[in-house]
């Protein structure tokens, strides 16, 4: 078993100047050195490949835009370590990071290892804030010794056993939304032991709008669903809390009731929406309190507000999914 092993640190990125660098000098810092930092430079229209030469990475720049999952499939095939950490252009790495990895790979069986958002990050507005301890909150409540998802703004697994599973599905173009999913789901399927080890917390530098978030929770849930759609009838692993996938039909259960009480100025409907919209709340309860014990009460009754627009947004993904997969896509 490996107790120190060769490890290639592989961070795709697209126009990622204003966040590199400071990712960079974070694994400058690290405990145990890496074996090698690969950019993959995904056709990048900044100085994102200066800055990786900069530091002395290996730079694999791309002609075209290729998307995330290429980007990292082609970092990963390029490397020459043991095991392969992924991590993002705007995510910076605490020092003993890789030194928790080779102590959570040298332990019998395990395969892989997935960390978590620290909760903090340098910006104070509210949507940032609000999806990046969401990403925290749902990570952190998975089980620690067999995970069947595979985030990689932090994430190591060996090597041999990334490219005998086939990499990212390059299927998934563009900015990362589902093929770190989709590969864990893959592995755990597999009888792979992917781990989370709370030690491992990275700083994610990411900036998100209302609108961001939105679009970006939209996407997320469109491409899980599909993905859910086509391993239907086979066991399938989320990290999405059960309370939440319950709330969101809950809460468009919750809407129609109040419209069709409105429309016909029957009481029953209107009463049965607004118990629901109740249960929604009361589903989202354990998410709102941790939101309270890290950002405070006020921020927690912003969130309730910002709750249903969220999970509408999310339920529209779904919809299309399903719609989407009924005409025969796929992706």
């Amino acid at each position: 078993m490996i107790s120190r092993p060769r490890v290639s640190i592989v961070i795709p990125t697209h126009n990622g100047a204003a966040t590199l660098a400071d990712c960079l000098q974070s694994l400058r810092l690290l405990s145990l050195p890496p074996h090698e930092i690969i950019v993959v430079d995904d056709a990048s229209s900044d100085s994102s490949a200066e800055i990786a030469h900069r530091y002395g990475c290996t730079v694999a720049r791309a002609d075209r835009p290729i998307g995330a999952a290429q980007a990292k499939n082609c970092g990963a095939r390029s490397a020459t370590g043991e095991v392969l950490f992924f991590t993002d252009d705007d995510v910076v790495v605490a020092p003993d990071s890789l030194a928790w990895v080779a102590e959570d790979l040298a332990r019998d069986g395990v395969a892989g290892v997935v960390g978590l958002l620290d909760r903090k990050i340098p910006f104070g507005d509210f949507s940032s804030n609000y999806k990046n301890l969401w990403m925290r909150f749902t990570y952190a409540r998975l089980p620690r010794e067999r995970i069947g998802v595979f985030c990689t703004s932090v994430a190591a697994i060996r090597r041999d056993l990334f490219l005998r599973l086939g990499g990212f599905d390059e299927n998934f173009t563009g900015a990362s939304i589902g093929e770190d999913t989709e590969f864990g789901q893959r592995a755990w399927t597999a009888g792979c032991r992917l781990i989370v080890d709370d030690r491992i917390v990275v700083r994610h530098s990411k900036r998100y709008t209302p609108a961001q978030v939105l679009r970006t929770d939209f996407q997320r849930a469109r491409a899980l669903t599909l993905m859910r759609l086509r391993k239907w009838g086979r066991p399938f692993f989320t990290s999405v809390p059960a309370f939440y996938q319950f709330a969101v039909p809950t809460l468009f259960a919750g809407i129609l009731c109040l419209v069709l009480g409105a429309l016909f100025l029957n009481a029953i409907p209107l009463l049965l929406g607004v118990v629901l919209l109740g249960t929604f709340y009361g589903l989202n309860l354990p998410w709102l309190l941790f939101l309270a014990h890290e950002r405070g009460l006020s921020f927690a009754l912003r969130a309730a507000l910002m709750q249903p627009v969220d999970a509408a947004a999310v339920g529209a993904g779904m919809v299309t999914a399903l719609f989407e997969y009924a005409r025969g896509i796929k992706y």
